[in-house]
Formats: C-alpha cells, sequence, structure tokens
C-alpha cells in the first residue's frame, strides 16, 4: 500500500484521533521490524508502519528506512527478491513525494512522483502506476495547470480499466470532474461525477457515493439550481449518517444550510447550520466551523442580532487562524525534516567511507588468494599421486553417501506416508463432523428460508449448527466451540452429544435449561484445573402449536431485522462451561412478525484481520452489511456475505471459524 493523494471537490480536514488499539498495533508492527526473519519481510512491515501512521514526522522516518534497504536488496542475484525490493524502492519514491507535497515543496513533489513512475513502468507495477499518474495529477491541478493535469488522470483512469480496479476508476473519474469544475466546464465536471457515482454504487462504496453526491450537489449549486443542490445533499447526508461519517455529514449539513440561505429561508438554513456547526465542533474540524459560523453570521445579521452575529465573526476569524498556525506547524516541521536530512546525510558519508575501505581490504584479500591459489596449484601437481589415492578415498565415501541417501530417501517416503494418514484422519473426522451438523432437509422444511454460509478455518471446525425436532419443538443452535481445527472439532462433537442428550433423552424442552444442562455435562467430564472449555451460542426453539419462539443465548446476541432497523436481542455474559458466572442462563422470548429476518453468527466474521491496513472487520459494518443487503433472497445475502469477507480478507491468512445463519420468517 502506498500514501496516495485523493482529490476530492471537499477538502477534507485533519481531525486525527489514534485510539489506544491502533498505537498498540503500530508499535506491535515497530517491534516486529526489529526482528523480522528476513529483509524482505522487513520492506513488508515497514509499509505497514508507513500507512498506520498519521504523523508525517513519524512515518516519514520509517520510509527513511525502507528506501535504503529497498535499495541494498535491489542488487540481490535472486530475482524475486530484486523484483519485490525495486517494487518497494516505487513506493519509498512515491511517498517522498506525498511528504513534499504536503511541506509545499511541488517540485521535489513532482520529481519524486516521477521517479517513482519511471520504476513502475519499468517492473510492469499497473497498480502502482496508476497512483503515481493520480498523484502528479493532483500536483498539476492544484497549480491550475489543467490540462496536463486532465492528461494524467486520464492515463490512470486507462490503466486502472486495464487491471479492472474499480474503487480506482471512481476516484480518477471524480478527479476529472473536479479538474473541470475547477475550470467552469460544469456539465463536463457532472458527466464525469455522474459516471464515478454509478461505480461507486455498483461496488457499494457507501463513503465514496456520499463524497460523488456531495460533489454533484456543489456544481449544481454554483449553476444556482438550488432545487438539485439541495436533493443531492440531502442524499449525502442520508447515506453518510448510515455509515456514521462525522466529518461528511457536518459539510452536508452546513450546505444545505447554505442553499437555504440562498432562497432566504432562513428558519432551515440556521437549523441546518447549527446542526452542522455543532457536529464539527464535537469532532474538531476547523474549516467546517468556519463555513457553519459564516452561515450564521449572516443569519443574524438579517435577525439583527448583532451580538451573535459578532460572535459568529469571531469564531470563522479564529478557525482561519487555527488553520493558518497549520499552515506554521507545516513551515517548522518541513525545517525539522531537513535537519534530520543532513545529519542522516553525515551518517551515509561515514557509511559509504567505511565500506569503500572494506572494499580495499576485501581486494587485498582476494590478490593474497590468488597468490595462495597459485601455490596450491604447484603444490598438487607435486603431490598427484597422493590426490589420485584421494580420489579413490572419495569415491569409496560417495557410495557410503548414496546409501545414506537412500536411508533418508526411505524415511521421507514413511513420513509423507505418516502424513498422509493424518490428513486422511482429519477429513474423515470432517465427513463425521459434517454428518452431525443440522442436515439441509431438516431446515429447509422447518425453516421458511434461510441460508448458512459456514467457512472452518482449518479441515475441520470448532464451530457448529446443529438442529432437531422433538414432540412439537424445532430446535436451531449456532454455537463457537473453545478453539479451532481438531482440538475445537472435538468440543463441537461433545457439545453436539450433550445438546442431543438433554433434549432427546432428558425430555427438557426450555433452551435455557438444556443450556443449564449441558454446561454441568461439560465441566462434569472435561474441565480440571481450572480450564474453561466450552461453548458460546445461540439455542433458539420453534413452538409449533403456537408460533412462538423463545431463545437463550451465551456471550452473542441474536439480531432481528424488522421494518429496516436493527435489533440486538439480549444474552447472558457467561459460558456453556466453566467461567466466572455460573447462575442460571435465562429465558428469552421473540417478538417477530412474518417477514421479519433473525441473523446468528460466531465471532469469525468480525475478528477477521484484513482490508488496507490489516485491521478487524468487526460487528458494527457486519451489521450494517446485514442491514444493507436485508431486502435481497437470502441466497443473494450468503453471496455478498462470502464475496465481501474474501475481499475483505485478502492475503491475509483466515483467524477463526466463521459461521453466519440468516432466516426469513
Amino acid at each position: 500500500m502506498r500514501k496516495f493523494i485523493y482529490l476530492l471537490l471537499l477538502f477534507i480536514g485533519t481531525n486525527i484521533n489514534v485510539s489506544v488499539s491502533q498505537n498498540h498495533y503500530v508499535d506491535s508492527l515497530i517491534e516486529y521490524t526489529k526482528v523480522a526473519k528476513d529483509d524482505t519481510h522487513k520492506l513488508s512491515v515497514l509499509t505497514r508502519v508507513i500507512e498506520a501512521i498519521s504523523d508525517d514526522a513519524v512515518w516519514s522516518k520509517y520510509n527513511d528506512q525502507l528506501g535504503p534497504l529497498a535499495q541494498e536488496l535491489m542488487l540481490s542475484a535472486d530475482l524475486k527478491i530484486k523484483e519485490k525490493a525495486t517494487r518497494h524502492y516505487g513506493d519509498y519514491l512515491n511517498n517522498k513525494g506525498y511528504l513534499s507535497n504536503n511541506l509545499g515543496d511541488i517540485p521535489e513533489a513532482l520529481d519524486y512522483f516521477h521517479q517513482s513512475l519511471k520504476i513502475q513502468e519499468q517492473i510492469g507495477d499497473k497498480s502502482g502506476q496508476s497512483y503515481s499518474l493520480n498523484n502528479i495529477g493532483y500536483i498539476y491541478s492544484s497549480q491550475k495547470q489543467f490540462l496536463k493535469a486532465l492528461e494524467y488522470y486520464i492515463k490512470s483512469y486507462n490503466i486502472q480499466k486495464e487491471i479492472k480496479d474499480l474503487n480506482g476508476q471512481a476516484q480518477s473519474l471524480s478527479n476529472i470532474g473536479n479538474v473541470y469544475d475547477r475550470s467552469k466546464s460544469l456539465k463536463k465536471a457532472l458527466y464525469y461525477y455522474f459516471k464515478g457515482l454509478n461505480i461507486r454504487k455498483t461496488i457499494r462504496d457507501k463513503q465514496g457515493i456520499g463524497y460523488s453526491l456531495q460533489n454533484i450537489g456543489t456544481v449544481y449549486f454554483n449553476q444556482k439550481n438550488y432545487f438539485s443542490a439541495l436533493y443531492y445533499f440531502t442524499k449525502s447526508l442520508e447515506i453518510r449518517r448510515e455509515i456514521s461519517d462525522a466529518q461528511g455529514i457536518s459539510y452536508a449539513l452546513c450546505n444545505m444550510g447554505k442553499v437555504y440561505l440562498e432562497e432566504n429561508n432562513t428558519t432551515l438554513a440556521k437549523k441546518y447550520a447549527l446542526e452542522g456547526l455543532e457536529m464539527s465542533q464535537k469532532m474538531g474540524y476547523p474549516e467546517n466551523i468556519s463555513t457553519a459560523a459564516t452561515i450564521l453570521e449572516d443569519i443574524y445579521l438579517k435577525e439583527e442580532k448583532y451580538s451573535k452575529a459578532h460572535e459568529m465573526l469571531q469564531l470563522s476569524v479564529k478557525m482561519r487562524d487555527s488553520i493558518s498556525n497549520d499552515e506554521t506547524h507545516k513551515s517548522t516541521l518541513k525545517k525539522q525534516l531537513q535537519y534530520e536530512y543532513e545529519k542522516r546525510e553525515v551518517v551515509s558519508k561515514a557509511e559509504q567511507e567505511k565500506r569503500e575501505l572494506t572494499y580495499q581490504a576485501t581486494s587485498k584479500q582476494q590478490k593474497i588468494i590468488i597468490i595462495a591459489s597459485i601455490a596450491g596449484l604447484i603444490l598438487c601437481l607435486l603431490f598427484g599421486i597422493f590426490i589420485y589415492n584421494r580420489f579413490k578415498v572419495t569415491q569409496r565415501q560417495n557410495v557410503i553417501i548414496q546409501e545414506q541417501k537412500k536411508v533418508v530417501e526411505e524415511q521421507k517416503q514413511i513420513v509423507e506416508t505418516h502424513q498422509k494418514e493424518v490428513v486422511d484422519s482429519i477429513n474423515y473426522a470432517k465427513r463425521i463432523q459434517y454428518a452431525l451438523l443440522a442436515h439441509e432437509d431438516l431446515l429447509k422444511s422447518n425453516l421458511n428460508s434461510h441460508f448458512v454460509l459456514f467457512k472452518p478455518k482449518d479441515i475441520v471446525s470448532g464451530d457448529f449448527y446443529w438442529a432437531t425436532e422433538h414432540d412439537d419443538n424445532f430446535y436451531l443452535a449456532v454455537c463457537d466451540s473453545t478453539g479451532h481445527g481438531v482440538p475445537g472439532a472435538f468440543m463441537s462433537l461433545l457439545s453436539i452429544g450433550f445438546l442431543s442428550e438433554a433434549i432427546k433423552e432428558k425430555n427438557i424442552k426450555e433452551p435455557n435449561k438444556v443450556f443449564d444442562y449441558v454446561r454441568k455435562r461439560l465441566i462434569e467430564s472435561i474441565t480440571n484445573e481450572n480450564q474453561k472449555d466450552g461453548f458460546d451460542g445461540i439455542l433458539l426453539r420453534f413452538h409449533k402449536p403456537t408460533n412462538t419462539i423463545t431463545y437463550s443465548a451465551s456471550n452473542n446476541h441474536p439480531i432481528v431485522i424488522s421494518n429496516n432497523t436493527i435489533q440486538h436481542l439480549e444474552c447472558n455474559k457467561m459460558p456453556v462451561g466453566k467461567g466466572e458466572k455460573s447462575e442460571s442462563f435465562t429465558l428469552y422470548e421473540m417478538n417477530v412478525s412474518k417477514g421479519d429476518s433473525i441473523y446468528l453468527y460466531t465471532d469469525g466474521y468480525a475478528d477477521q484481520f484484513g482490508g488496507e491496513k490489516g485491521k478487524k472487520f468487526k460487528y458494527k459494518p457486519l451489521n450494517n452489511l446485514l442491514l444493507a443487503i436485508n431486502h435481497t433472497s437470502l441466497n443473494s445475502q450468503k453471496e455478498v456475505l462470502d464475496s465481501t469477507f474474501i475481499d475483505w480478507q485478502g492475503n491475509l491468512e483466515q483467524v477463526d471459524d466463521v459461521l453466519i445463519v440468516g432466516i426469513r420468517l
């Protein structure tokens, strides 16, 4: 990944709140650079460190480690290492350009971006080329050289089409639209903004959709087409509220305030400006605070509330001063980085002198080796008979070596046979486990409509879904056992056995009492020396005569979506097994109607690392995704959930078993 300049019509502020977990993630990466198994691996970790840190003064230090290390590895005889190092060196140059641009040194930024582009063209890094071309286009656009900006944006767009990078295409189209917007070619600007919007709708990029709608609304505002502007600002506000984009919400509110002010509707203008001001102050966005204050200043002047108008004027001036101070900070930072650069130059020169002395010593040593080799050849000629005898000895040794090699090959074959037997055994265990899981015919005969997304991390799984019929009841369990792989699978088989025993043999009907019984059996059977083996999960009971649903839940919330509203149902904060709490499980009843959807899932989906920064997917985005796709068929929902998981995971390892069950009543 690379530091990449994204150009939008609306200026994005710099309010950065780094969470404790993010700091821990960055610290872990930094520590890992010190113990990376090899230099090529260290390159990848350094790149992640650079992407994870937002402070220019901090990440640039790690970028200055990335560049020299990449240059050193570019001399490797191993073509794979050389190519990877060259790719990272292109990233290093791109990052240097990004930093130079932030510090206001435009010529230097442009030079770095062109150097990066040249390297990426040499190694055929299409994705990297599109980044560098976009960054060069941004530089020209910021300098109002619109024709050159268009040239590079269009080149970037064509490459993104070639490699089918839809997200990149949408961004380039937005940048092209911005160039036409700034050069007052508003019809062309709208054409490219709408084209980018359509792509973002296709890939369901809600944040990008919000930006596109905002840009389109701004063009209509500049055309004084206030009706259309208000429509697109409102749509942008809706989607940004949906994804909790605080900064986008404040932009949309301020822009709606400006539209209503132009239409002399001071009541609504004040409403949206005040809401935008409150949001901007809460999040710390100086540009938005200044915009909202300016709108309110005009409104209070019209209302002849001069004291409040003066208050808003002072606030607007204060925010402009704050932005100016930020520019002063950048100037100071530039001097600091220049000092660091000069200091590193002195160290680099000393290291170069050290390398030259080492080279001279090595050359002298090589001359001595050559002389010694000649003397050795002479000795070899003099002692030819001795060498012949040694040759015969070597022949005998080769026979021994061949015999040893044969033994090693036989041992290798034995190991491979044993390994195959182990894998075959695990695959057979998988067949047993899958036979105990809920059968599709049983689910179809008892549920109106459903899907099951089941992705074990290994061959067998600690997650399981199980169902049974007993008397007038249908039971469905979705559970996550301790561990995964073979240990987790053993736990799941044991838990399924106890669930079946509770319902079928002991005739226990209520889900909470079933969980109480299973917990007791697990503790009696396997728990010793304070081990906490068991499972978290949900057990639903569908009572057919009354059409009611009751359930019990252990450390896991059932999700219900009704009338496009999501509900997180209650659960007990304790496991089905030995834990800190030992009270009885609670029996809950679901208040649901026909057409509502129920989702039961384990933690594997939300805990998966991935995305651009290698972070967890988390529960909130998962629930938002379920809400967004709820109106589609359950088969479509399963496909979207599966493809989203695969895209998010990327090249990273799956960290846990994944299980999601969806039911439509």
